[in-house]
């Protein structure tokens, strides 16, 4: 009996004790940046897209983005492909496009821009 009400003593103080306790501070919500992709100088017209340099790391960098919780969307318009990728600041999104091997070939060139969203909406991709 007595350990008993020592535990459901214990249950009931352990989050009065902790409630004045300071909290971490919360991180700031990550911010989303829109990124271009245009081919680079290293881009051969003579090759199809997959046979490009670095095209299949281009592709793994993507999805480790996406693995990481990083990526909000990926599609193209156009010639131009288009990401919109969280992170803290522009460094930080800059940061994770250069470490593209793709970009650092040259086979694209990338930049960055703050997205500012002004309307909800929803895009799902194509099913085939």
């Amino acid at each position: 009996m007595r350990r008993s009400r020592l535990w459901w003593t214990l249950l009931a103080v352990s989050p009065a004790m902790a409630w004045g306790q300071d909290a971490s501070p919360t991180p700031a919500p990550a911010a989303i940046f829109a990124v271009t992709f245009r081919t680079g100088p290293g881009w051969d017209k003579a090759k199809a897209p997959a046979e490009q340099k670095s095209f299949a790391e281009h592709g793994r960098n993507i999805r480790a983005l996406g693995e990481e919780g990083r990526l909000v969307l990926g599609g193209r318009f156009g010639e131009v492909g288009l990401l919109l990728v969280r992170a803290a600041d522009e460094k930080e999104a800059r940061s994770l496009i250069d470490r593209d091997p793709s970009v650092a070939a040259g086979t694209f060139t990338a930049e960055v821009h703050r997205w500012s969203t002004f309307a909800d909406g929803c895009v799902e991709r194509a099913r085939r």
